[in-house]
């Protein structure tokens, strides 16, 4: 008996949600804390949110759908409460989450306002039974409502006077509202279909404006999986958390730089078509009066996930020793090239430019104050033998409104305590 109980102590200290589709990219951003909710009509948030693109709302068919977001500080569990009409921020066909601050502040600081991240749908967690909270100027001729806490995502809902024949309501998009056509009569039965296809019943005895009902059903968490924008049904994925967008591989390549990487360098350049891929744009930089060409990126790389920067070099004259180059604030390191106008690879190990420390900036100087012209190409970070596992959110806890990751970690803290003495009371 002992080791039942155990086990049941165990599980439920246990808070990851069931992944229900791939991880895919996304764009985040944040904005401040709001005190009526969102366009989705679930009032004050109990629980980390964010607000979506229109394409990705669709209507209001992604209100209430929880999704885990990962970005360099860790990953953390939202619900849809609240979209955007006017998004800009949507591209290459990835949603974009407009966070709540302090969800946003749980996958990144604050300060860098706009990041790639990964994100997929997950189950919701959410404690108790599917909500139906009447408008608060609901009336027999008008009565709407909005269906709250459902544990995926709501596809359907039916109106019964008789619980015999079922009419299908209609979504008000703009703020996730379903309304019964023409009079109402009670007792009044609602029944809900998940995107799972389950169908789930309710009984409302009588009218109550701006009342929330405990509808005393709930979905189940399906052993399907589906595209997360769509919400089609797709064959089995990999359950695995989700890895970090890689902000870092590729920094340069056909002129642009790539994700968080950007140019910050003190001198003139330009573009030239004479590079490693006929056809493709490298960079042309004029060296003269110890001015720099450098680049880096706004998050700090882990070091264990990388191993060398590689890049092709090009020089007008012969490079004997006249390139440096400087990793982060360490030491500078020369580079030499062979022959004149010849394009060559190069492969620096980042122990050898001075440590194996998190990687955020690389900076090229002449060796002199010379005028030296160089040509780059296909710049991009060697990856090491580090095995990425992903991150998942580290708890399920819908009443937990998101006060910062540090009340996450003092939960599971105490659910570590609570499992410490039950284990003592239970063996002696």
């Amino acid at each position: 008996m002992k080791y039942y109980f155990l086990f049941f102590i165990l599980l439920i200290n246990e808070y990851k949600s069931k992944p229900l589709s791939q991880c895919s990219n996304a764009v985040a951003t944040f904005y401040e804390p709001y005190d009526k909710g969102g366009a989705c009509g679930f009032g004050y948030p109990k629980m980390y949110g964010a607000a979506i693109d229109d394409k990705m709302y669709k209507l209001g068919e992604k209100c209430g759908i929880c999704y885990e977001l990962v970005g360099p500080k860790g990953a953390v569990k939202i619900m849809v409460d609240n979209y955007d009409p006017d998004d800009e921020m949507a591209k290459d066909n990835w949603p974009h989450f407009d966070c709540h601050r302090n969800t946003f502040e749980q996958i990144a600081e604050a300060k860098w306002g706009v990041l790639n991240i990964t994100w997929r749908m997950v189950s919701c967690g959410h404690e108790g039974n599917i909500m139906l909270n009447t408008f608060s100027g609901a009336h027999e001729y008008y009565y709407s409502f909005v269906v709250s806490n459902h544990e995926i995502g709501l596809k359907h809902v039916y109106y019964s006077s008789d619980n015999k024949e079922w009419t299908l309501l209609t979504r008000d998009g703009d703020y996730n509202r379903w309304t019964v056509p023409g009079q109402i009569k009670f007792p009044a039965y609602f029944q809900f279909e998940s995107i799972d296809g389950e169908k789930v019943s309710t009984i409302i005895n009588e009218l109550k404006a701006g009342y929330t009902h405990d509808t005393g059903v709930q979905f189940k968490v399906p052993e399907k999986y589906f595209d997360a924008r769509s919400l089609i049904e797709v064959p089995k994925i990999d359950e695995k958390c989700c890895k970090l967008f890689d902000a870092y591989t590729q920094i340069y390549y056909d002129g642009r730089f790539y994700s968080e990487w950007g140019d910050v360098s003190d001198a003139k350049k330009d573009y030239n078509i004479n590079c490693v891929e006929e056809g493709k744009k490298c960079i042309k930089f004029e060296f003269s009066n110890w001015n720099v060409f450098k680049f880096m990126n706004r998050f700090k790389a882990e070091a264990q996930r990388y191993k060398a920067i590689e890049f092709y070099v090009k020089s007008e004259t012969v490079c004997n020793n006249c390139l440096n180059i400087k990793f982060n604030n360490f030491n500078w390191h020369s580079i030499s090239t062979s022959e004149a106008n010849k394009w060559e690879k190069v492969t620096l190990l980042l122990k050898d430019l001075g440590s194996e420390s998190d990687i955020e900036s690389f900076m090229f100087q002449g060796a002199s104050k010379d005028y030296l012209v160089i040509y780059f190409d296909q710049i991009k970070l060697v990856k090491s033998d580090y095995v990425d596992n992903g991150k998942c959110a580290d708890k399920d806890d819908p009443d937990d409104r998101g006060s910062g990751s540090e009340s996450n970690i003092d939960n599971i803290n105490l659910w570590l305590i609570i499992n410490i003495i039950m284990l003592v009371l239970l063996f002696n």
